[in-house]
């Protein structure tokens, strides 16, 4: 099993295992993030080698059946120096982290898609909440109070752990003029032997209180993206605004509905 590194992730590493392995998904949110230039190959190739080991005693231990009768799933922070990895590992974290604390990072042309190439690519399927709350393990998040109660809803996907027609997570996209194309992802981490670990050093921002972290980014094409995680009681919630490249206007917005959404 060889997993690739994705870019415009929010370094963090979700772990889901279901109680059938052809269920189990490995939730990769460590890789380059948005503002990342090609890294040496070194270090990358020590983050791949890394994460695939992971994988691969993940899936073992459920093989054997040692993924049973395992406690509800944990979100946690831990510093960085505390991540069960290679010194080479951490080390590459360390710079993705300084880069993205650093403010606005400049990316390669082609890292942030086109809204026209977004829109074409989401699915565009649209579900009722009675249908979301036969299939999610939480009843989906009430966005009325925010400013993407009002927007046009594009469509919307199950994520995370995958189970039939059930899921642990869902993303929804919005249309909202004159910022662009934002997703709302909310993934429920309490599913027995799950695991977020997110890094202290990461979260640069707070939303009602609780430690965020905000990533900016925009190319030379007059494109923007912000991304937002952040983790309630039994959720780790993910906002991603891509549009122009009025990042900062995107940031405050994002920050405005995270603190108005509802659970």
């Amino acid at each position: 099993m060889k997993l690739s590194l994705r870019q415009g992730a929010e370094l963090v590493l979700a772990s889901a295992i279901a109680k059938n392995l052809k269920y189990a998904v490995v939730l990769l949110a460590i890789a380059f993030p948005a503002g990342s230039a090609s890294p040496p190959t070194e270090p990358v190739d020590a983050v791949g080698q890394w994460l695939n080991d992971r994988v691969m005693r993940a899936a073992e231990l459920d093989a054997h059946g040692a993924g049973r009768g395992l406690e509800e799933g944990v979100y946690r922070l831990i510093p960085l120096a505390e991540l069960d990895a290679p010194e080479a590992v951490r080390q590459y974290f360390r710079e993705q982290i300084r880069q993205t604390r650093a403010g606005v990072v400049q990316v390669p042309r082609g890292t942030i898609p086109s809204q026209s190439a977004m829109f074409s690519a989401i699915p565009k399927v649209h579900r009722s909440d009675a249908v979301l709350r036969q299939r999610l393990p939480n009843p989906p998040s009430t966005l009325q109070g925010t400013q993407l109660g009002a927007a046009d809803v594009i469509g919307m996907e199950p994520t995370g752990a995958l189970d039939g027609v059930k899921s642990s997570g869902l993303s929804r996209f919005f249309q909202l003029s004159g910022v662009g194309i934002v997703e709302f992802n909310e993934h429920n981490f309490r599913a027995p032997g799950g695991l977020i670990e997110a890094f202290v050093e990461a979260q640069n921002a707070e939303i009602n209180g609780v430690p965020a972290q905000l990533e900016m980014s925009m190319d030379d094409q007059g494109r923007g993206q912000v991304v937002l995680v952040w983790a309630g009681r039994n959720k780790l919630y993910k906002l991603i605004a891509t549009g122009d490249d009025n990042v900062q206007r995107k940031a405050d917005l994002l920050k405005e509905i995270a603190g108005s959404i509802v659970d």
